[in-house]
């Protein structure tokens, strides 16, 4: 677990192929044999702990509880996020899950990451792929303990906002990132920075000295390719 205390919303090099919801996919995805899948239902199925470790009031709190995967955060003096991250490394996937937001703060982000790697040194890189409780979505990359965004936030109609449910649907092919929220593409975009295996992760993160809690389940991960044209 890497813990991270900002989030630099920037502009970054990429070709976005599609940003509205309204759009179709530029690529059609192949979704083949299921790799892994969780329910939450056993400890230890996923990473769990509290950080900063020796904190007496830990700041974030991931735990297997109720049969679902639970990420709390309190933020401190800046924007921050967290992730938990478990299973083998993968590169060219297709990831399910379905979320609750359980707090009421709705200047938040949750989601999916991709591509996980840790460093020598513990920093990790990869991508991210959420949504928001104020119905915005936006696909990131994570470098220097932080968020730039290669799809910036947009609002979607079909993000169910607030204390609410969403199913998430993360793409991760070749140089090709899409995300989707209750069956519906929502955006995609073209980035060649982290193309090779890494973990997949579960992700929350809050405006300032905000609260978020987000609980996870029935996460499936699949291989996928990208059909030709």
């Amino acid at each position: 677990m890497q813990w991270r205390t900002g989030i630099v919303i920037v502009s970054a090099a990429a070709l976005i192929l599609a940003a509205c919801g309204e759009d179709k996919p530029s690529e059609t995805v192949t979704q083949g044999q299921e790799l892994f899948s969780v329910t939450f239902d056993q400890p230890g199925s996923w990473e769990e702990g509290k950080y900063p470790i020796d904190a007496a009031t830990p700041d974030s709190v991931l735990a297997i509880t109720g049969g679902r995967y639970q990420i709390d955060l309190r933020a401190g003096q800046s924007a921050s996020f967290t992730w938990g991250a478990a299973g083998d490394s993968y590169e060219d996937v297709v990831i399910e899950v379905d979320t609750e937001q359980l707090s009421s703060e709705k200047n938040n982000l949750y989601g999916v990451a991709c591509r996980l790697v840790a460093d020598a040194q513990g920093a990790t890189t990869g991508y991210m792929l959420l949504i928001s409780g104020d119905g915005n979505y936006g696909i990131a990359e994570m470098t220097n303990n932080a968020l730039s965004f290669l799809v910036k936030w947009h609002q979607s109609g079909t993000i169910r906002q607030g204390r609410a449910s969403n199913t998430i649907r993360a793409v991760c092919v070749d140089d090709y990132l899409a995300i989707y929220a209750n069956d519906k593409f929502l955006g995609e975009v073209k980035n060649t920075d982290f193309q090779r295996a890494g973990q997949v992760g579960l992700v929350a993160g809050v405006t300032k000295g905000k609260d978020v809690s987000v609980a996870f389940d029935d996460l499936a991960v699949y291989e996928a390719t990208i059909s030709p044209k």
